[in-house]
């Protein structure tokens, strides 16, 4: 999978460069340009030469990060041949003033960015409108007849969301719904969830119930329980029947936690860039997407090879 040749590039020198910025984030393990010079080999002489590089590539318009990284994961899907596949959508704020939103691929122990968006926001909750035409651009990447199911935490406990996933992208759905929230069973009237008291280790499965009384979604399933060692509640709402594998489907969303710690302070210490800026940020994004990809795809031919 080489970017030269996967990617329509309108000049052959910024493919280059985001190659150079792959390598020096890779070699390096951080987000720091001087860092990154260290492994670039080039005629300029100076590092200041290529850092300046790398800070007009993060600031030019004409790097269009979904264009670009679009062709390279609609092929790495197409490649790994899964008959369902996993997308888990969560947002992280950088200095509280910029918010990453993301939607990733669960790939074998990783979440692989899949689309996103950064935007000027002071807050990490985020309303449908800001990310439904990413939710839309991603379907697109989908290989015809995968089924996806897509997770999320609270912040996306939405029923205007859900029945988008539902009924326009047709996809399966697994989301943390806040303690307060009203559900309507039939013959049982309204409830809040919070009236449910769940002994250690209790779990309660309800069917084909009403979620909201402002926003009303009929037809959804809800699997609520105590955590018996932590004593933590778990309220998940899903399109499809519920049971203790909902719980475990759930599980899987905690990946792109890790990732998005690892990319702040972590791993490749995302904010210390310093980059003030939504679309260089996004360009940057697009750096550890392909440095991400690249090293998925690796360790998978390592394991194939059986080394």
């Amino acid at each position: 999978m080489l970017l030269g040749q996967s990617i329509p590039w309108t000049d052959q020198r910024h493919c280059q460069t985001l190659i150079w910025m792959v390598i020096g984030l890779v070699c390096s393990e951080c987000i720091n340009l001087t860092k990154w010079t260290v492994y670039i080999h080039s005629r300029a002489v100076f590092a200041q030469s290529h850092q300046r590089r790398f800070s007009r590539w993060l600031h030019n318009p004409r790097i269009n990060v979904q264009k670009l990284y679009s062709p390279l994961i609609a092929q790495a899907l197409a490649a790994w041949g899964e008959p369902c596949i996993t997308l888990i959508e969560d947002t992280s704020m950088l200095w509280d003033e910029y918010c990453l939103i993301r939607l990733s691929v669960q790939y074998r122990g990783r979440a692989v960015p899949l689309v996103w968006r950064v935007i000027r926001h002071g807050s990490s909750a985020v309303g449908v409108e800001v990310y439904q035409a990413m939710l839309k651009r991603a379907s697109g990447l989908i290989p015809v007849g995968v089924s996806v199911c897509f997770l999320a935490d609270r912040g996306f406990a939405d029923t205007t969301l859900m029945r988008y996933l539902r009924d326009e992208l047709h996809w399966h759905f697994r989301i943390r719904v806040k303690s307060n929230s009203w559900i309507h069973r039939a013959g049982k009237g309204w409830i809040q969830l919070n009236q449910y008291h769940l002994a250690w280790g209790e779990v309660v499965l309800l069917q084909g119930v009403r979620l909201t009384k402002t926003q009303v979604l009929d037809g959804v399933h809800l699997a609520l329980a105590r955590d018996p060692r932590s004593g933590q509640v778990w309220m998940v709402v899903s399109d499809e029947s519920t049971s203790l594998q909902t719980f475990r489907e759930y599980g899987e969303r905690f990946q792109i936690e890790e990732e998005l710690l690892d990319e702040k302070s972590n791993g490749f210490q995302l904010e210390r860039s310093e980059i003030r800026s939504a679309p260089a940020l996004s360009r940057l994004c697009l750096v550890m997407a392909v440095a991400t990809l690249l090293l998925t795809v690796q360790g998978q031919q390592v394991v194939a090879a059986g080394k």
